[in-house]
Parts: C-alpha cells; structure tokens; sequence
C-alpha cells in the first residue's frame, strides 16, 4: 500500500471517528441530561452540528479533494453553518458550566459581545460583500474577493481570529469559575477543570494548526489548486493534523462528561456511563478503520456492507455478553442487602443478635456499591442507644479516629445540610442521615479506591443503605426489648395475680373477720354495732367477687393440664353456641401437651380460647337457623398443633381487622404466642369455614421459651 493510500485512510478514518463520537456525545447529552438547562441545550446542539460538520468532511475526503459534482457543492455549503456556530458553542458552554449568567455581571460579558460581533460580521460578509466561494472554485481558480487585505480575505481573517478567541476564552472561564454552594457539584467540576483545560487546549492547537494551513495556503499562490496531487496531500496532512487534535479533545471530553457529568445539569450514573462511552470510542475506531480501508481500496461495496455489518452485529453481542455479565453482578452486589439478617429468629429465641449480619451489609454497601477506601456508620440520637456502636469499614484495620456524637450533630445544623466536606477528621465527606427526630446517624466516607469523587447517586445510595441498616438495627433492638418486656410481664401478671389471691385469701379476709369477732362482743355500743355491720358487708362482699372472679390461670388449667382447661371451657361457656364440637385429641399428642411448661401452656390455652370465641361469634355469620359445627385437634407431629375449624361462613381476618375492634384479640394472642416461640395462622377454608392453627415447634418443647 502506497504512503497516498495511507494517508487517505488515516483522514478518512479519523473524520469518521470524529462523526461517530460527536453523534454519541451529542445524543447522550440532550436525552439524559436536564433539558430545562441552557448548557445542555448549548452543548448538545454544539455537538450534534460538530458531527454534521464531520459528515460533511467525510463525504468531501471520501469523494476525493479534487473531484467536483453536486454532492461536492451541497455538503461544502453544509459545512459552513457549523463551522461557525460550534466554535460559539463551546464557548457558550464554557460560559455556562462557569455560572456564567446574562442578567449578573461577569468579567467575560465584553468578551461574549466581541465574539457575538464578530460571528455577526462573519454572516454579512458571507453574503453581502464577500461571498463564500462555491466547491468548484476551490479545486480550480479561486475569484478575487471583493474586500481582502493586502490579498487576504477579510472574512478569513475575521474567521480565524472568531475561532482563536472562541478556543482561548475558555481557558480564562474555567480559571475564573465561580465557587458553587453544592459540595458534591464543587468537587466534581474542581476534578473536571482540567480535562476540560486540556479540550480547550486541544481545540486550541486546532485552530492554530488550521490558520497556518489558511496562511500557508496562501503564500503558495493562487495558481495552487486541489487540483494538484502534491497541494492536495499537502492539504490532507495538514488536515490530519487539525482532525487527530480535535479526536483527541473530543475522547478527553467524553471522559468528562461521563466521569464528572459536565454540561447535563444533572449526574450521569458513572459506571455505566464510562463502560459505554469506551465502547463507542472502540466501535467509532473500529467503524473509521475498516470503512475508510474499504473506500481507499475501493472494495465492491457489497464487500463493505457485510463488513461494517460484522462490526455491528459482534458489537451488539459484545454489548449484550458486558450487559449480562453486569447484571449478574449487580444482583450479586444487591444481594446483602435483601438477604434476612435472621432478627425475627433473634428475637423469638431471646439470642443475642449476630454483629456479623449488619456488618456485611455494610461492608457490601461500601465495597460494592461505592467503592470507598474507609467508611464509618456512626448512630447519633436517640438511635445511638438502639443501633449499637459505629460500624466500620474494612474491620480491623486503623481508620482515623471517629469524631464523638456531639461534634457530628454540630456539623449538621439543619436538615437541609445532608453533606459536607470532612478533611477535619481525616474523611472526605460525611453524609448525614436525618429523621423526624432530628439527626439520625452519620456516614462518614475516606476517599474513593480509584481517586474519583462521589456523584450525588453514590451519596443518596449511601443515605439510603445506611438509612435502612440503622433503621433495622434499632426497630431489631426495640423489639428485642419489648419482647423482653413482655415475656417479663407474663411472669410478673402471674406471679402478683397468685400473690393477690393467696393475701386476700389468707391475710386480709382472716383479719377481717377477727376484727367482726372482737366488735361483735360490744353489743352495747352502737357505734361498734355500725362498723361491725360496715365490715361484715366488705368481707361478704370480697368473698364473693373472689368466688366469682374466675383466675387469670383457671383451676383446670393448673390442675389439669391446658387441653383438659380447654375442653371444660367449651362445655361450660359455649355450650349453645355450637350444635356439635368435635374433640380428636390422640394421646401422644395429649402427653406432649403436658409437657408444655406452665408459661406456654397459660398462653396456648388462651389463644385457643380466642379462637373458639371468634368461631362462637362470627361462624353463623348472622344467620341464627345455621347449624354449626365445631372441630378441635391436636397433633404432635413436627412440634405441637392445635386446629380450629368450623364450617360456618368464614372469617375475613382483613375485613375483621378493619373494624373498629375485630382481630385485636388475635393480633394480640399472636404476639403472646410468638414471645413464647409459637404461631398462630387464621385462613378461611375453601369449602366454607375458618381454619385457626396454633403452632409451637420442636425446640419449643424440649427448651422452653
């Protein structure tokens, strides 16, 4: 391959890139960014008319410099608009990103009009008094403009100083950019400031490499046309130099714009971002390669159809393999943080709760999801008691010491500050995790594995994981401690409900009927026939309300056992209620049954009563001439089971719970069962009827609550 043919390919090969990767740029700006934002607008468009600018070029390489025809003519009249506007856009956007604003003064608004001026000139002289030359006169004879200098057009001049300022304000706007309040956005565009320097740089260079090509043009005199093979080598090098500079800043701002999310007016998720602009650098590289080989060899085109085809078609497949693969791993990331910590075991059994559990979540969201050197999750408030000491990551290595809960709320006035700068503390960030109580908790955050900053979704991911880990932590904690509560209260109602009985029964009363025996011998005195008949009435009285105030633990179930209870309760107090109760009670199951401790037994009886009761109440539905039919069983396989049945109407536990009373009571036993490690589960039974189960598992029985 002649060196002519390299250079074709390579201009040509470049041009195609620079379409590619402006299009992609351009697409990716306008659709996610915020498109109520000027900048966005600005820079995308200025993209989008950059890669129409390329499409031309493309077209006018591919065709050959020399050659003419009506393609030729339109895409060089097509070229001009954006070569005119882009210039302007990047120093728009430029302006923009800085905080440039119109209706604020800014010491580059004379600078703005001097540009706006002269893109105004350039227009007029275009069209009025030194009009564009057509394609034809470039490869041939070029006319004499009708306002030069000393032979030089004015308008290239004017052009070649509009571009110069356009590419070199810019290096001044990023050096004067005003400080943002947002910390996050401050820290974003202090990272980005210098690949945007080195894009104004590079476009720089450019423009410089381009009006030495104008100047040298012409110095070699009019007589030098495309025409020439060596003019036209000449120019296609000098062009290769301006299109590989402006290649270069433009894969130097793509990497900005995914990693800083420049010019969007709002963050780009950066992963994905990044992997898929490498992708279109590779495939725009790959696509300029082989369509530009395919035209200088002049391949039969339905060569380079199934060329470029291969291309995209393993492209896609490459694409969807990355995408499978990154789904894999994110649901391997997301993972801890759906997976059970096991609190409702915890609590049930009274254990201890498991460090371990939180701190693999934590690790999980600091490894995986933010990719962090150092974090610690600090509960402040009322959450430093129940959430537990700070959790940090990696564990058991040194981290920088953590500032005391006092020192944290303070960084924290008001809700409206939820992150801050850190480097007090050795941390690069501290993120606050407030609550309608007040401050919750506080992230605090070292720097990145890669050195790149936090965008704002990293930061509200880290507020809600850590949210969520103290939230569990603490509602684990609170009902630990109210089961604890409970199973106290169970003890202590039975302990002083026996108390009381046993004093009233043998203290109170016996004292009270002495004191009735010793007033009983004044029978002169009225007064104490008065308070004798005060005191025999108070003594009647408490004897019967404890005769007829059944105890909190009926006399069957002490004496008994609790099925026995349960049984001479149906008998007694719901003996019209049903037409016929069903008892099949085998009797391994009923010796597993005594086995029960008093605790548990106490709370099974009770529950089953609730049970019955709401058979008793809700089973007719209303309907007084249904029969009714009650059925209860007990089975000692896998633990201990007592069912409910009834064939009656059913029983709609929503609709029950919906009232202004109705499940209370079995919300109630349910949280009694489950504070001794049993189960209660009430369904409506397909054929009609309500199905009640009271479950207390093996472990149950061997060790008690």
């Amino acid at each position: 391959m002649s060196v002519q043919m390299l250079l074709d390919w390579a201009v040509l090969a470049v041009s195609l890139f620079n379409t590619i990767s402006l299009l992609w740029l351009g697409l990716t700006v306008l659709l996610n960014g915020d498109r109520r934002a000027l900048g966005t607008w600005i820079t995308g468009g200025g993209m989008l008319l950059g890669a129409v600018f390329f499409t031309s070029h493309t077209f006018i390489l591919g065709r050959g410099l020399g050659s003419m025809g009506l393609g030729k003519e339109f895409w060089w009249w097509v070229s001009w608009g954006p070569a005119v506007v882009t210039p302007l856009a990047w120093y728009g956007a430029m302006l923009w990103y800085a905080g440039f604003r119109l209706r604020r003064p800014h010491p580059h608004r004379l600078w703005l009009s001097l540009v706006v001026a002269l893109a105004g000139a350039m227009i007029l002289l275009a069209f009025l008094s030194n009009p564009l030359p057509a394609y034809r006169y470039v490869v041939g004879p070029a006319p004499v403009p009708t306002l030069a200098i000393r032979g030089i057009p004015v308008l290239l001049l004017v052009y070649l100083g509009y571009t110069f300022l356009c590419y070199l304000l810019p290096l001044d706007v990023l050096r004067r950019a005003e400080a943002i309040p947002q910390p996050l956005m401050a820290a974003e565009r202090h990272r980005a400031r210098p690949w945007l320097m080195a894009v104004s740089g590079l476009l720089l260079l450019a423009g410089i490499v381009m009006t030495w090509t104008a100047l040298w043009a012409l110095a070699i005199g009019p007589e030098a046309t495309l025409a020439n093979v060596e003019t036209a080598n000449a120019v296609k090098r000098f062009d290769l130099a301006v299109s590989a500079l402006v290649a270069l800043a433009i894969t130097l701002l793509g990497r900005a714009i995914v990693a800083y999310a420049v010019f969007t007016g709002r963050p780009l998720p950066r992963h994905g971002f990044f992997r898929q602009w490498r992708s279109t650098v590779m495939l725009a590289a790959g696509l300029g390669v082989v369509v530009a080989g395919t035209l200088v060899i002049q391949l039969q085109p339905l060569y380079s159809l199934m060329l470029v085809t291969l291309i995209v078609i393993v492209s896609y497949a490459l694409y969807s393999w990355r995408a499978f693969v990154e789904r894999e791993q994110f649901m391997g990331r997301l993972r801890p943080f759906v997976a059970s910590l096991d609190l409702y075991d915890q609590i049930l059994a009274a254990r201890p709760p498991d460090p371990a559990a939180p701190q693999a979540v934590f690790d999980a969201l600091c490894r995986d999801a933010l990719a962090t050197q150092w974090a610690a999750l600090v509960p402040t408030g009322a959450l430093a008691t129940l959430a537990g000491p700070p959790l940090v990551y990696p564990p058991g290595r040194p981290t920088p010491p953590i500032p005391p809960s006092a020192e944290l709320a303070a960084w924290f006035p008001s809700p409206e500050v939820r992150c801050r700068p850190a480097a007090e503390s050795g941390a690069a960030w501290a993120v606050a995790m407030w609550t309608e109580g007040g401050l919750g908790g506080v992230l605090l955050l070292g720097e990145k594995v890669n050195g790149n900053p936090y965008t704002e979704e990293e930061i509200e991911l880290a507020q809600a994981g850590s949210e969520r880990l103290l939230d569990t932590l603490a509602g684990a904690e609170m009902a630990r401690l109210s089961m604890r509560l409970l199973r106290q209260r169970i003890a202590q109602v039975r302990v002083m409900e026996g108390q009381g009985r046993r004093v009233l029964h043998d203290e109170i009363l016996p004292q009270m009927h002495t004191a009735i025996l010793h007033l009983g011998r004044l029978r002169d005195d009225a007064d104490a026939q008065q308070a004798m008949e005060v005191l025999t009435t108070a003594h009647r009285r408490l004897s019967d309300l404890m005769r007829d105030a059944a105890p909190a633990t009926p006399r069957q179930l002490a004496q008994g056992g609790w099925v026995p209870a349960l049984r001479g309760m149906v008998e007694e107090e719901f003996a019209g209620h049903f037409d016929e109760v069903s008892w099949q009670v085998p009797a391994d199951a009923l010796a597993r049954a005594d086995q029960l401790p008093a605790s548990i037994s106490e709370v099974v009886y009770f529950a089953g009563r609730e049970l019955i009761r709401n058979a008793a109440r809700h089973a007719r539905g209303g309907e007084a001439g249904q029969r009714l039919h009650l059925t209860v069983t007990l089975e000692a396989t896998d633990g201990l089971r007592l069912v409910v049945e009834d064939d009656g109407v059913g029983f709609d536990f929503d609709e029950e719970t919906a009232g202004p009373s109705g499940g209370s009571g079995l919300r109630l036993h349910s949280a009694m069962l489950a504070a001794v490690g049993g189960s209660m589960e009430v369904l409506s039974r397909p054929a009609g009827g309500t199905r009640g189960v009271i479950t207390i598992p093996p472990e149950v029985l061997e060790t008690g609550p």
